[in-house]
């Protein structure tokens, strides 16, 4: 299912005057916001006034990993602490604020994943992992924006415990525990699961389980550097899309580099991950506009 149509399928043309707009509101707020990008970009002789359009984004320096782990969080911070609704550090160790406006994005990129594997008001989601997670919440909640019952389970005795009372149709969680259910009660895995997968690293374990069952589970992707969940996501082909209205894909040397638009307490621009990738920014069978991915893992 395709929540929303109206992006998910729009014309290319068309997403990139989307994608030109976001990115200049969120370049101009970063230069001006962040003392960060401000001490960057002056350094690089960036003039805000040269930056006009996406195909622009080629003259402003990548950012690194290490720099965003060397910097003061409070540097890449645009508004007081006061309006940041959450904050939370992410499993890479980077520090993350969210105002509303991010939180709702964040929760229309969820939705999109999920709704692409078919959740909806006649499903029965049982979500295990610590809820402590940015990751659990917005899923938690694009599932039931999406209409869904949801279960939320912190360990995994849990989530078998509940799957056999309530007759859960659908699991979303970590292929860690999706091991120790098939080791503890196979027969309480329900028909559905959408696996947990972290953007930047290749699940051996998933791999194995996938083999062993001689299947392909539906994978969302968490990405450990922005703290949200659906950064990629399968679609009904079972190609990989990434969300490039929100999360804006660039190769260069081979590798991936990821923009997050309408970024606002915190934005990340040209984020380097060093991740070998092809991307594909044609149509896809499914319908979607939305590139399609392959990571070199």
């Amino acid at each position: 299912m395709i929540s929303n149509p109206k992006i998910e399928m729009m014309p290319l043309e068309m997403k990139k005057d989307i994608i030109s707009q976001r990115f200049l509101k969120t370049f101009c707020w970063a230069y001006e916001k962040s003392s960060f990008y401000r001490e960057k970009y002056t350094k690089a002789q960036i003039k805000s006034n040269k930056i006009k359009e996406i195909d622009d984004i080629k003259k402003l320096p990548l950012t690194t990993i290490d720099e965003l782990k060397q910097i003061d969080p409070l540097e890449l911070l645009t508004v007081p602490v006061s309006v940041t609704l959450r904050l939370n550090k992410t499993i890479s160790g980077l520090y993350r604020g969210f105002t509303s406006n991010d939180i709702a994005r964040n929760l229309d990129i969820a939705v999109r994943s999920l709704a692409s594997n078919e959740i909806n008001k006649a499903s029965t989601v049982i979500i295990c992992g610590k809820y402590s997670s940015q990751y659990l919440l917005d899923l938690h909640y694009a599932a039931e924006a999406l209409g869904a019952t949801v279960i939320p389970c912190n360990d995994v005795q849990s989530a078998i415990d509940i799957s056999n009372i309530f007759n859960a149709n659908t699991l979303i969680t970590t292929s860690k525990n999706l091991q120790e259910i098939l080791n503890k009660a196979p027969n309480s895995l329900p028909p559905k699961v959408i696996a947990l997968v972290n953007t930047f690293e290749k699940d051996i374990l998933l791999e194995e389980i996938e083999t062993k069952l001689n299947c392909t589970f539906s994978k969302v992707y968490m990405s450990r550097y922005f703290g949200l969940a659906g950064i990629f996501f399968t679609c009904e082909e079972n190609k990989l899309h990434i969300q490039d209205d929100y999360l804006y894909p660039e190769i260069i040397d081979g590798n991936l580099v990821i923009t997050p638009l309408s970024f606002e307490a915190m934005p990340i621009i040209r984020l380097q991950t060093n991740i070998p990738a092809k991307l594909n920014k044609g149509t896809c069978k499914c319908g979607r506009t939305l590139a399609t991915i392959e990571l070199e893992l």
